[in-house]
């Protein structure tokens, strides 16, 4: 039945213009970064780029078109989040849903691993971009791509988490995408206090997401990484799970 859900929530995603538009919107966006990031290199001849400029090409395309992909994702996870959850509030489909033999966990579940899908189309656009431009023949790290992409996709699953949480807080999901956004932000900056004391920063830079993003970003895959990216959607969601149990369906 988790899969029935997210199919079923997927497929009416994938069939609004919303999205669509969202697509083609971050691709023109990561296709004007990439054509900037790829700028100074052309005109330079193999045997130059191979022997100053491929690690740097390398490391400047993964952290300007995956850093500014992470931004959109930010930007796009709550908005698709509250139509998934805070619209059906709204609208009175969920109580429609939820005199189902199902449980909150389940209804949840579902629509994450629906938003996760979702994203995931979002979270390959530049590792597409990646990839044709290794298929014309030029020196790009696909493994570093991959790690970028894996990285990016756990960060995406983390923002779907959260604006699924901030979803079932309210019922009108312009209220939701706030609260949704407005943790996010937390979570962004959260590192950058200087009056904590030496405990408390390091648990701050443990809960900013850019501070794990970054290692993915430089090909680096690190268990601890993994787990926070674990750790803190797994939180996100059994507090939204708490809330759809401890809410009423009208």
């Amino acid at each position: 039945m988790l899969w029935v859900i997210a199919r079923r929530e997927s497929l009416t995603l994938f069939q609004t213009g919303l999205l669509w538009l969202l697509l083609a919107a971050c691709a023109l966006i990561l296709g004007w970064v990439f054509l900037t990031v790829l700028d100074p290199f052309v005109g330079v001849d193999s045997d130059r780029l191979e022997t100053l400029s491929i690690n740097a090409l390398n490391l400047r395309l993964v952290r300007e078109l995956f850093g500014a992909a992470s931004v959109l994702v930010l930007l796009i996870a709550p908005l698709l989040a509250s139509r998934l959850l805070s619209s059906e509030w709204r609208d009175g489909r969920y109580a429609l849903l939820a005199a189902a033999p199902l449980r909150p966990l389940d209804i949840l579940l579902g629509k994450w691993l629906a938003l996760a899908l979702v994203l995931l189309a979002l979270c390959a656009l530049p590792g597409c971009l990646c990839l044709a431009l290794a298929l014309l023949g030029a020196p790009v790290d696909l493994g570093l791509c991959l790690s970028a992409t894996l990285g990016l996709w756990l960060l995406g699953l983390l923002f779907a988490a959260v604006g699924l949480f901030a979803a079932s807080l309210s019922a009108q999901p312009g209220a939701a995408t706030v609260i949704a956004y407005g943790l996010l932000i937390l979570l962004s900056v959260i590192n950058r206090t200087d009056t904590a004391g030496m405990q408390a920063l390091e648990l701050f830079d443990w809960l900013s997401w850019g501070q794990h993003l970054f290692w993915f970003l430089i090909g680096a895959v690190r268990l601890s990484d993994l787990g926070y990216f674990v750790l803190l959607s797994a939180g996100f969601l059994a507090l939204a799970e708490r809330r759809l149990a401890n809410r009423p369906y009208q």
